[in-house]
């Protein structure tokens, strides 16, 4: 097979393969409700179609930035602010995915818990911002 021929089979797998996961992880975060349950959260039900025209567009251009290894220099504002929303959706996603499996129900009855529900989830999200910061701040993994 041709050097040029082997070029063209490796980006049209490659863009198929994202493709396919850019899909597969927008109808997981359809399928789980996070876009509905925000707009629902926000009071901007209406605007749906947009949040969801808006993440797919968000899906491809990451699928494209990391396909083709683009980077680009920013200021740390735009790091916090991208981390920032990043840090909220992961949880969002967290939470409604805890919310669709019912984990929270089961976990409170299994040990027992009466009060306190809003503490837990608290300290659930205390936990995940610690990790975070030791991660990126301490250079945790490295």
């Amino acid at each position: 097979m041709s050097e040029t021929i082997r070029t063209v089979v490796y980006y049209v797998t490659g863009i198929s393969f994202g493709v396919a996961v850019a899909a597969g992880l927008f109808a997981f975060i359809t399928t789980v409700g996070v876009v509905t349950r925000l707009a629902a959260g926000t009071k901007t039900a209406k605007h749906v179609m947009l949040y969801e025209t808006i993440t797919i567009f968000g899906v491809t251009l990451a699928n494209g930035v990391d396909l083709f290894q683009y980077s680009f220099v920013c200021g740390d504002v735009f790091r916090i602010v991208c981390g920032l929303f990043s840090g909220i959706f992961v949880g969002c996603l967290a939470a409604a995915l805890a919310e669709v499996v019912n984990v929270f129900p089961v976990m409170t009855r299994r040990i027992g818990l009466k009060v306190g529900m809003p503490y837990l989830v608290l300290a659930f999200a205390l936990g995940k911002g610690f990790g975070a910061w030791y991660h990126l701040i301490l250079g945790a993994g490295k």
